[in-house]
């Protein structure tokens, strides 16, 4: 199982792991939430959510964010709403 000791934590709301990544989110355990680097942050951040199998969900779609702190905003209001 994947652990998150490479990666640099950023965030932990209501429960749920926030990490900010250099564009991959493979070294994310499963539960935890990837704000990911598009071309070093020059293209953008997007989210993505690590399913309970490792399987990595892409929940901007075609949406980035210009800054981290514009995706962490995001991130927070979809845990808000999502079930317990």
């Amino acid at each position: 199982m994947p652990d998150n000791a490479g990666v640099k934590r950023y965030y932990s709301h209501l429960g749920k792991d926030i990490f900010i990544t250099a564009g991959s989110a493979k070294e994310l355990a499963p539960g935890s939430f990837g704000i990911c680097a598009i071309g070093g942050g020059a293209e953008g951040w997007s989210i993505v959510h690590i399913g309970p199998e490792g399987d990595v969900a892409d929940l901007g779609g075609e949406y980035y964010f210009a800054t981290p702190e514009e995706a962490l905003e995001f991130v927070k209001e979809l845990i808000q709403i999502m079930p317990a």
